[in-house]
């Protein structure tokens, strides 16, 4: 075979153990590139690209074979070398001065916008990519090469997927209830990169979509763009202000909210309806109820930083990149914190309304699973927490507690159950073990806590969609006051939208059968998914940010478990530069929002 008619890659095999050692030392350790003269009598025509295109491979071979003599630390050496590989050694981004330029620096520009997705970009190499790319040709091309690879599977499974552990931060979680999105494989990010001339639009295609991913991140980029605190002491106002009322505070206040702190009248600072107006609009912004009052509440929210927020906006961006993107025809959504449910169908959203969610201290699982049915006129039975939390301090003072409230108390189970008198069981040392064998249930009817209707759904938390006995509470604007369970506002709308789709199912089969008072599960012909999310920073029905409150203190946690105590920091240098960025959703699809109340 002819010298000059084999590929370049084997070229490089027939140049000889020294041209090769004298490429990869310089490259692997930074030593200066070979000089012109020991490149001279390597090969002729040392400059021409076909001569760097060939550098740059025999680098590639050298740390392909041998990945631990590389100063760097690859995420996937198998899927790099089954990618270079597939492609015979060829480069995929670093092609001569023109092609190198064009999609690596292309590359470049999407790494250094990553943290308007809340991701750290030094991650993704971007200062040794930078430093390489002002280099001269000759020096370490071919680490720029593989360092461009690595950044994209590391940037690419991060848009993609879950950044930490799902069990090691909340232990081990059933498949069937778990709804997070696996991050794509290493190979196939740099399949579906290489696979195309515009570098950026392949990337982009990754992120989710929706507008409110986008929102949030304009949001993030704002705040960014903001100065930093100016010192300014946080209020200290404690008790309540309505309009009207005379308060040495108010001039902080009227500060706080960007109004003239000095108006005064008298001498005297009085709360007037002028700031009222902007106290109202801030209370909405922050998913409180408008009502003017100034109270622990929105003093709290007044006194949140810009860090605060900032750590806020990239918690919930993290988490709308773990859901799904692709959801099913017809299925339930749940926002937690902004207790908030959708019936969504072909995209539309056909039932939307407020539901009470689990408090603090029992909170209401995010997961998601199929909903299978509609029981009609449900008994209750009381769940553990109840049982041990509730009910058992009452039964040490009064055994007959729970009969005078309807509630019967058995033991055993199947044909074994029978009703027990409650006088009989010693309530004062009954253990956890006790409490599960005895069941405490409730017959259908008004007193019932679970209503009318109750969501067959099975999930390993005990936690339902269901109608309520208190629906004076749907009234509240803070709406965490259940015992994790999900009471709805409209019980019967949502029973119809489940069972829309069963052949001869109508609304009057459903007053029939709650007529009768009679326990009835109605089961769907094709189960419909329901998801329960926490997103504590949603869109209002006009697309304004509302920054709702962390119920049970996850954003806390998860920034911390991806950023540290000190929370997220925005690369300064970097902000200016994303101003501009066209940063919306590719779809419209279902925005988190609130109910107008």
């Amino acid at each position: 075979m002819i010298y000059s008619a084999l590929p370049a890659f084997k070229k490089v095999l027939l140049l000889g153990p020294v041209f090769l050692a004298l490429i990869t030392g310089a490259f692997l350790w930074g030593n200066p590139a070979p000089s012109q003269a020991q490149m001279a009598a390597a090969h002729a025509g040392s400059e021409s690209d076909a001569q760097k295109s060939l550098v740059v491979e025999s680098g590639l071979m050298g740390v392909l074979q041998d990945p631990q003599a590389t100063r760097h630390s690859f995420f996937d050496v198998a899927a790099l070398r089954g990618f270079y590989e597939s492609r015979d050694n060829e480069p995929a981004w670093v092609r001569g001065r023109t092609r190198y330029q064009y999609k690596a620096h292309h590359i470049l520009e999407v790494l250094e916008e990553s943290w308007t997705h809340g991701l750290d970009p030094r991650k993704y190499h971007i200062s040794e990519i930078k430093a390489l790319l002002d280099a001269p040709f000759g020096q370490r091309r071919f680490e720029l090469e593989l360092l461009l690879s690595d950044a994209l599977i590391l940037y690419g499974r991060d848009l993609t997927g879950m950044r930490i552990d799902p069990e090691k931060r909340w232990g081990k979680i059933p498949q069937k209830v778990n709804y997070w999105r696996r991050p794509l494989e290493a190979r196939e990010i740099l399949e579906r990169v290489s696979g195309t001339s515009d570098v950026k639009n392949a990337l982009r295609s990754l992120e989710p979509e929706g507008k409110l991913y986008g929102a949030l991140r304009r949001e993030l980029v704002a705040l960014a763009s903001q100065p930093a605190e100016d010192g300014n002491s946080p209020l200290h106002f404690k008790g309540v202000l309505r309009v009207g009322d005379e308060h040495k505070a108010v001039a902080d206040i009227r500060r706080y909210m960007g109004m003239d702190p000095e108006k005064a009248l008298n001498g005297k600072y009085y709360y007037d309806d002028e700031l009222a107006q902007e106290i109202m609009a801030f209370q909405y912004r922050h998913g409180l109820e408008p009502d003017g009052v100034i109270g622990p509440q929105t003093v709290a929210l007044m006194n949140v930083t810009r860090q605060d927020k900032i750590n806020q906006i990239v918690a919930n961006l993290e988490r709308l990149r773990w859901v799904e993107q692709n959801k099913p025809d017809r299925y339930i959504l749940v926002n937690i914190p902004s207790a908030t449910l959708w019936a969504v169908d072909q995209g539309a959203v056909k039932l939307e309304m407020p539901v009470i969610v689990g408090k603090k201290g029992r909170p209401t699982n995010s997961f998601k699973t199929e909903i299978t049915g509609v029981r009609f006129n449900p008994n209750w039975t009381v769940p553990p927490t109840i049982k041990r939390d509730d009910f058992l301090p009452r039964l040490k003072e009064d055994p007959y507690y729970l009969s005078k409230r309807g509630i019967q108390i058995t033991q055993g189970s199947g044909r074994n159950a029978r009703h027990v008198d409650p006088a009989t069981i010693d309530w004062n040392t009954a253990t956890q073990r006790d409490l599960g064998q005895i069941r405490m249930v409730q017959s259908p009817g008004r007193s019932n806590p679970l209503g009318q209707v109750r969501v067959i759904m099975e999930n390993p938390y005990n936690i339902y969609l269901h109608d309520t006995n208190k629906p004076e509470y749907f009234k509240k604007n803070s709406r965490a006051l259940s015992s994790g369970c999900i009471r709805v506002s409209k019980p019967k709308e949502l029973a119809a939208f489940i069972l829309d789709k069963n052949d001869g199912w109508s609304a009057q089969k459903a007053e029939n059968i709650l007529a009768s008072g009679r326990l009835t599960d109605i089961m769907t012909d094709e189960p419909l998914p329901v998801y329960i999310l926490y997103q504590s920073v949603w869109q209002d029905d006009r697309g304004r940010i509302v920054f709702g409150a962390d119920l049970y203190g996850q954003d806390r946690q998860l920034i911390e478990a991806l950023s540290g105590k000190k929370g997220f920091q925005v690369p300064e240098n970097l902000v200016k530069s994303a101003s501009t960025l066209p940063l919306t959703g590719k779809k419209s699809g279902l925005e988190l929002g609130s109910v107008n109340q």
